[in-house]
């Protein structure tokens, strides 16, 4: 069985293409023909604009994963809604918080962040399926669950401005709704993320508590942005040592300066790019 993994929205398209980039990340997955969208990136402009492109029909997709419920990964998800023609609730597989309020401080304020609120009419086409459990998504394809601060001794990929209302009180948000993705492989598992706001370390840990396999690749935004280089540094020698160095395909929030650290270190057969357009194909 083949599985198709295509980037259709990201921080970057891919060059000279009519694809357009923008803040944010989605993938659609294909196992056995049938389709699931993780995530809906910031933009529905740009989300619809790329779907077109890519020749995504928007009734093709069976499923939604939504790997947290920051608005860079939600934000389309309204446009993807209202141009579905299919009868029947669409399943959106997701943790349990993650339509809680969620906000970002900046200049004294906070703005919201969170879920998109959806309209009676919308919240009638589609089908909640959460759980902090790891969930079978696709035949293959797992949620890994949520990762629980006890169960993240590596850094985190946090926002330290990032903050969600518990009890009416607003506080710093620990993203416990953070989920990822592992596809099973002939060649071991393959991660792949939103923002892996867990810690890349920590999610990769907990894939292979689960899955007792190899690590063959890792795909999405890890969130290293404000890692110093020595914490990028020791992303690296954990994942040469402790991983036997898997396939790299890092986009989004894991922010060029430490693409391009981690490129340096493992060279250009190791880190790849990971555009809007790019595909990777997997046996399973």
């Amino acid at each position: 069985m083949e599985v198709k993994i295509l980037n259709i929205y990201n921080n970057e398209a891919s060059p000279g293409s009519d694809l357009k980039g923008s803040h944010g990340e989605a993938f659609v997955i294909t196992v056995s023909e049938k389709k699931i969208l993780l995530d809906t990136g910031l933009n529905p402009e740009v989300l619809m604009h790329n779907m077109a492109g890519l020749e995504v029909e928007p009734d093709e997709i069976k499923k939604l994963f939504i790997s947290h419920g920051h608005i860079d990964h939600t934000g389309g998800l309204i446009a993807f809604l209202e141009s579905r023609t299919s009868s029947g609730p669409i399943p959106i597989v997701a943790h349990p918080d993650v339509r809680e309020p969620k906000a970002i401080k900046g200049a004294g304020s906070l703005s919201p962040i969170g879920f998109p609120e959806l309209s009676p009419a919308l919240l009638e086409t589609v089908e909640f399926q959460l759980s902090r459990e790891p969930v079978e998504i696709l035949p293959g394809l797992h949620s890994i669950g949520e990762i629980p601060l006890d169960e993240r001794p590596e850094k985190p990929g946090l926002e330290p401005q990032a903050y969600h209302k518990i009890n009416d009180q607003w506080e710093q948000d620990p993203i416990l709704d953070d989920l990822s993705l592992a596809l099973k492989t002939d060649q071991g598992l393959v991660i792949i993320t939103g923002c892996c706001h867990a810690g890349l370390l920590n999610t990769c840990a907990k894939a292979r508590r689960i899955f007792d396999d190899k690590i063959h690749a890792v795909i999405g935004g890890t969130h290293m942005m404000r890692y110093s280089d020595e914490e990028v540094e020791h992303v690296g020698d954990v994942l040469e040592r402790d991983y036997a160095t898997p396939q790299i395909y890092l986009n989004h929030c894991t922010g060029k300066k430490a693409v391009e650290q981690l490129r340096k270190r493992f060279g250009p057969d190791i880190v790849h790019d990971c555009f809007v357009g790019s595909e990777l194909k997997y046996n399973c």
